[in-house]
């Protein structure tokens, strides 16, 4: 069974060059602090499920605490692209600091002979990113019918 081509984001040039280095990075972070995160916390985040059905796909990312104003979605030569940054307005002297500005970024390959890009829609619920691509009508497989032994 082959992978929606939503899932295939080694299409993206040269992101495995990113991939490598935040984890490279994540790695070295992990190991000097004693922050209870773990690297697949980090460079994974936001942690996502791809969900496909007849008529669209659905990627569903965990945002937890973001607005719908702190989160961009943008659609461009075949790539989704779901980001986020917040900025922490809290002033102050720190003995210890956990909660700061984050940002992320996260690419997904979508192809335009099966999905409807113009039609991209999202929403987001209790810290759930929800977007919706749904598919061009030729794209959508027939409903399985009954058939009747005579």
């Amino acid at each position: 069974m082959a992978l929606p081509s939503i899932l295939r984001t080694q299409a993206i040039p040269f992101r495995h060059f990113d991939t490598t280095f935040d984890n490279l990075f994540n790695d070295f972070f992990n190991s000097v602090s004693k922050s209870s995160f773990t690297k697949a916390d980090r460079s994974s985040y936001p942690r996502v499920d791809v969900r496909e059905d007849r008529e669209s796909v659905t990627i569903d990312a965990t945002v937890p605490g973001l607005k719908k104003e702190d989160v961009s979605i943008n659609y461009e030569d075949g790539y989704l692209k779901i980001s986020a940054e917040k900025q922490d307005d809290v002033e102050g002297d720190f003995m210890h600091r956990e909660i700061h500005r984050s940002a992320f970024s996260r690419w997904f390959s979508v192809d335009e002979e099966t999905y409807q890009v113009d039609k991209i829609d999202a929403s987001l619920n209790e810290g759930i990113l929800s977007v919706t691509i749904p598919k061009k009508p030729e794209a959508v497989k027939a409903s399985p019918r009954e058939i009747v032994v005579n």
